[in-house]
């Protein structure tokens, strides 16, 4: 059986990362969680911004299985043992990427339960969300390019379902933060840069 070729890397502009880096002008230091995989490119991009960055690599254990049944009861995935989130640590910046088109909507908001005690007052989620109907199998890896530009190294050939996550439905699951910014792409993907309210 003949293999499929990788798709090669493409450079899409990102209105959602320039969004995130308008926000970031000025700041002195900021914390950010990244939760996908870590390229030394990023790494020097957001050094502009001080930041101290803490790894959490959700990537390697994403897709979870898909739920079998809707009658069944929903199980939250085990969060604390697969990200390991040290106590005493906040973050003011979390990067999803597309990681979260691997999560149903119970799974998600049962991250975000785990996640907001993590984080500081207003502090930013940053996520990419494929509005297609097939979505790459395996999750993608960003490369930033500039801080209007994204590189996407697809990871494999194979395509899979798209949940296509709503807009309602997803800023209900992603509470109590709240969408502050939201950029529908040319190629199928909707940028967000959500925020966590203050007080919550």
């Amino acid at each position: 059986m003949q293999r499929k070729a990788l798709p090669e890397p493409v450079v899409h502009r990102s209105l959602g990362l320039q969004a995130l880096c308008q926000r970031l002008q000025g700041v002195e230091t900021c914390s950010l969680l990244e939760l996908g995989s870590v390229r030394g490119g990023n790494v020097d991009f957001w050094s502009r911004f001080s930041p101290s960055i803490y790894i959490a690599d959700l990537r390697s254990i994403l897709p979870l299985p898909a739920s079998p049944s809707e009658d069944l009861e929903f199980v939250a995935p085990d969060w604390d043992s697969w990200l390991g989130l040290p106590d005493g640590r906040s973050y003011d910046v979390i990067l999803a990427w597309d990681l979260l088109n691997y999560l149903e909507l119970p799974a998600i908001k049962s991250l975000i339960g785990y996640l907001r005690p993590f984080c500081r007052p207003g502090a930013l989620f940053f996520m990419l969300i494929f509005d297609q109907k097939e979505m790459p199998d395996k999750i993608t890896v960003y490369h930033i390019a500039d801080e209007s530009h994204l590189r996407y190294e697809y990871t494999g050939p194979d395509m899979r379902a798209c949940p296509r996550h709503q807009p309602r439905t997803l800023a209900g699951a992603m509470t109590p933060f709240r969408v502050a910014d939201s950029f529908r792409l040319r190629n199928g993907v909707i940028e967000y840069l959500f925020e966590l309210e203050r007080g919550r």
